[in-house]
């Protein structure tokens, strides 16, 4: 008998499955990058500071990924041109957060040239290398964004190329929308303040209605991939975005159902 246990202990699996703690099988894979993203991080903390085997050094890469930043972030945007194009109006309370936007957008982009500008002439010698830049260099060396952009910014888990990137993209929907006007569908990601657009949202619909804005709150419908969205609607707004974690979006039940093995994340439609 007791050997039966043990032949029968010995021919469980040694990896517990998901399923059996209620979780779906891509928990493994999120385990997983985890962990291989934990590792990686003690090896760049680990690494060399100085090339070896003709490799470039850590100032040469820290110059180089520096003057990359500088050629792809632009200038601030001119909010005197931009108010002048939205003004405060109390009919549309998106020119408000569009101006909101930019303002803390600017911010940013100040910050990035001028923390770079420093690093730049502190790695010639032209300044004092400060604990601030020394903290950034390192940051820029091992592909993170520096705490004191991250501490000016959006909330992001992103490597800093991919944070660039996305900076990027994000300036392109402001810029569209400060060039043609209100779009008629909103990125939600590309927002600084998300938390200003929605209340922008509620107010333009509150001031349409002579509604008290503390007596209302949103409805959702999820757009089916076949309708084309030409116009803003009258009531309301759309936005795109969203991403679902732990399930996905049914094109043809229009519910949330489990996800497809190995697929994390999935975008969610026009809503």
């Amino acid at each position: 008998m007791f050997k039966d246990y043990i032949k029968y202990i010995k021919q469980l699996p040694l990896n517990d499955s998901p399923e059996l703690f209620g979780l779906h099988e891509n928990a493994n894979m999120t385990y997983a990058q985890n962990e291989t993203f934990a590792i990686l991080d003690k090896f760049l903390l680990m690494q060399a500071k100085t090339g070896a085997g003709g490799g470039k050094s850590q100032e040469e890469v820290i110059e180089e990924t520096s003057k990359q930043i500088l050629a792809k972030v632009p200038q601030p945007i001119d909010i005197v041109d931009l108010m002048e194009r939205h003004p405060v109006l109390y009919e549309e309370s998106m020119n408000t957060v569009l101006q909101q936007e930019v303002i803390l957008y600017n911010t940013l982009l100040s910050l990035i040239h001028r923390s770079l500008n420093d690093l730049l002439k502190a790695l010639k010698g032209l300044v004092v290398m400060s604990d601030a830049l020394e903290r950034m260099s390192t940051s820029v060396f091992n592909n993170s964004v520096p705490d004191m952009w991250a501490n000016k910014a959006y909330p992001s888990l992103k490597p800093l190329g991919s944070w660039v990137a996305d900076l990027l993209q994000r300036l392109e929907f402001i810029n569209g929308w400060n060039k043609s006007g209100i779009p008629s569908v909103f990125w939600i990601s590309g927002f600084f303040f998300p938390q200003a657009f929605i209340t922008g949202a509620l107010q333009n619909y509150a001031r349409q209605t002579s509604i008290s804005i503390d007596t209302i709150g949103f409805d959702y419908r999820v757009v089916p991939v076949t309708e084309v969205i030409k116009e803003k609607p009258k009531a309301g707004c759309y936005v795109s975005g969203f991403f679902v974690e732990g399930a996905r979006w049914c094109h043809d039940t229009h519910v949330l159902t489990e996800s497809r093995p190995k697929e994390l994340f999935t975008d969610m439609p026009i809503i």
